[in-house]
Order: structure tokens, then C-alpha cells, then sequence
């Protein structure tokens, strides 16, 4: 038997990856993504050899076309991005 969460949750379709950062505004390809889609959440997390605390993106991050997001400010080169985003079509 379904839950009322189950219900809720098969109504909606979230995507997530593990994508190359890139120099801010300049584009990062997202295999899938689509404009009408909804970023959810960005997570920066740093390429180096020491911790780094993961950084929140999402408030300067967007679809620019199919396939492709950026983000505004934050050069992510050499870095990691996990993106979570609702998949409009599904």
C-alpha cells in the first residue's frame, strides 16, 4: 500500500549528477537537463587535496539552454558540482 508520501513523491521526478565545475559563466554541460526544468540545489564541492567544507551555488546558478547550466560568480574549475534538479517532462 502507497503511502501519502509515495503518492506525492511519484508525481514529481528528481535528477541528480556529479558535474565538472567551469569559470563562472561559462557553461557546464548537464546531460538531460532541459530550460523548463527546476534547479533544486547546487553543491560546490573542491577538487583539492585538502577538506574543503562544501559551498551552496544555488543562488547563482541557471539553465541557459538545453544541456547547460552556470553559475554567475563562482569560478568552479578544477572543482565539482553535485546538481539536483525536477525533471519538467516526467
Amino acid at each position: 500500500m502507497a503511502t501519502g508520501l509515495t503518492k506525492a513523491l511519484g508525481a514529481i521526478a528528481l535528477k541528480c549528477t556529479l558535474v565538472a565545475g567551469a569559470a563562472a559563466n561559462a557553461d557546464i554541460a548537464v546531460t538531460g537537463i532541459a530550460v523548463e526544468d527546476t534547479i533544486i540545489g547546487v553543491i560546490h564541492l573542491e577538487g583539492t587535496a585538502t577538506y574543503a567544507a562544501p559551498a551552496d551555488r544555488l543562488s547563482e546558478a541557471s539553465i541557459t539552454s538545453a544541456g547547460n547550466i552556470q553559475l554567475t560568480t563562482t569560478n568552479t574549475t578544477g572543482d565539482f558540482l553535485l546538481l539536483l534538479w525536477h525533471d519538467a517532462s516526467l
